[in-house]
């Protein structure tokens, strides 16, 4: 698999991942805004799909996106609310 394109999530930039076609919806959570994927549009299916400030969204060739926790508090193993 070829990485197509990567988008850092910094929070403001609200309008540019809404138009991904990998995210659902947007929600305020904690004063911080978050973004929540289809989960059938994941690589890693059963992997947690909130996306949080500092993380980035991952397209690749095969049309699938993968979220990658590096920049973020939060790992894959680490339960969401």
């Amino acid at each position: 698999m070829k990485e197509v394109r990567r988008i850092k999530f910094t929070g403001k930039n609200l309008n540019d991942v809404f138009a991904l076609p990998c995210v659902y919806k947007i929600m305020k959570v904690a004063d911080r805004p978050k973004l929540f994927l289809l989960s059938n549009m994941l690589l890693a299916q059963h992997l947690p799909n909130v996306v949080r400030p500092g993380d980035s969204i991952v397209e690749y060739d095969n049309g699938l996106w993968q979220i990658d926790y590096q920049t973020s508090a939060i790992s894959p193993q680490t339960s969401i609310e």
